[in-house]
């Protein structure tokens, strides 16, 4: 049995688990803004099915993140 307590967990290591650097928050940026103009023209395609709100949806919440990479990239002080 492990001398261990339950509750104590290991401490992740910060090679593998690091914040995003400023270049990966730009490629983020590009690819969710890029599928988030997809989906919205797929949306606008579809015009006539029931299934085109949930493209609508996922065009908008697919851009709104794309943003939010976008605004972290021009905080973030890391090349």
């Amino acid at each position: 049995m492990s001398d261990r307590h339950p509750d104590e967990r290991p401490a992740a290591d910060e090679q593998w688990f690091r914040p995003p650097n400023r270049k990966e928050h730009v490629l983020g940026a590009w690819l969710f803004i890029g599928f988030g103009v997809f989906f919205l023209a797929m949306s606008y395609l579809f015009a006539g099915w029931l299934f085109r709100w949930v493209l609508l949806v996922l065009g908008i919440y697919s851009t709104w993140h794309g943003l939010r990479h976008a605004i972290d990239a021009r905080r973030s002080n890391s090349p």
